[in-house]
């Protein structure tokens, strides 16, 4: 008797220990253990097998320093991802990350690019000649919606000179006291820096009226012609030889001293003595286009080879963001 009493408590106790362990999870946690490939995201929930993974990063920014970086298993070009749990600058979550092998440029590494690689692109290169022609090297932007870039300190860096990207106006003010600013470029946005000098000591993002500061200061090259004409409302009101005078004018041409206008036609001259920078500023400035997405910055001096050269943009981590050979 005694000894089925015993026997009966045993089984208890096992079942007991049986439903205690179903309960908490271990053997889930000991498959888990176990299986092989698998490993957990910093931020994420579950494991997950990154070469599996179908969503590339849209940020391509990663941080070795704590851990190791190896391509994903499988056909064609490979995809980068992390081994490690070190944390991605600027919060997003480790991801199969989209930058293949082929796009990293010979003689540099995954570690080497920067998190705006090729999203700043060095569109086109021209080193200018020995007999005063000026060089020219352009930034073009490729960005997603409303995203915007702050490339300024960024180094081009060519095998025997380099530049920093300068500070530019943004909306240069007719009394030319603003000043000089961060360049923020947004998609489509391009930034042509030039090896002469500014007319004006200043570099510039460009606006609809901009054109009307080649007649008095010598930009090289020469400010873009795209000023606004006249409404032909505007001048409706105006005298008929007023209206002939005024619509003859090319965009962005200043006024002759002595217009083809009666002298006492007060309300002609006193339009007339508006088509300037600032009449065009105080008139457009609100537009909604009135910036243009162009920049532009004089260098100054040359730091492109004439011949043959690679130029390197880096970002102020000296990260590679592209790179260009001619």
């Amino acid at each position: 008797m005694g000894s089925k009493i015993k026997i009966v408590l045993f089984l208890v106790v096992a079942l007991g220990a049986i439903l205690f362990i179903l309960r908490s999870g271990v053997i889930g946690k000991l498959g888990t253990i176990g299986s092989l490939g698998t490993f957990k995201f910093p931020g994420s929930s579950s494991s997950s097998n990154p070469a599996a993974s179908s969503t590339p990063s849209s940020t391509p920014w990663w941080n070795t320093s704590a851990g190791s970086v190896k391509p994903a298993s499988g056909g064609g070009s490979a995809q980068w991802y992390l081994t490690s749990s070190s944390q991605p600058v600027g919060g997003e979550s480790w991801q199969q990350l989209g930058i293949s092998t082929s796009d990293i440029p010979q003689g540099f590494a995954l570690k080497d690019l920067s998190p705006y690689f090729h999203k700043i692109r060095l569109s086109s290169v021209s080193p200018g000649g020995y007999f005063g022609g000026y060089g020219q090297v352009s930034l073009y932007a490729n960005l997603n919606g409303s995203e915007s870039v702050n490339v300024s300190g960024w180094l081009l860096k060519a095998n025997n000179g380099e530049q920093y990207v300068p500070q530019a106006v943004d909306i240069y003010d007719p009394s030319g006291l603003a000043a000089e600013s961060d360049v923020h470029l947004r998609n489509g946005d391009v930034l042509n820096i030039y090896t002469s000098r500014s007319a004006i000591g200043e570099n510039l993002h460009l606006n609809k009226c901009i054109g009307y500061m080649q007649n008095t200061n010598n930009f090289i090259p020469a400010l873009p012609a795209n000023c606004p004409y006249p409404n032909r409302s505007d001048v409706a009101g105006l005298s008929g030889a007023c209206q002939n005078y005024v619509t003859s004018l090319g965009a962005c041409a200043f006024p002759a001293a002595n217009p083809p206008i009666p002298q006492n036609d007060y309300a002609c001259l006193a339009y007339i003595n508006n088509l300037n920078y600032k009449g065009c500023f105080d008139k457009h400035r609100s537009d909604s286009d009135f910036l243009s997405n162009e920049w532009r910055a004089w260098a100054g001096s040359s730091f492109l080879d004439p011949n043959h050269d690679q130029l390197l943009l880096l970002d102020r981590q000296g990260l590679l963001v592209d790179v260009y050979t001619y």
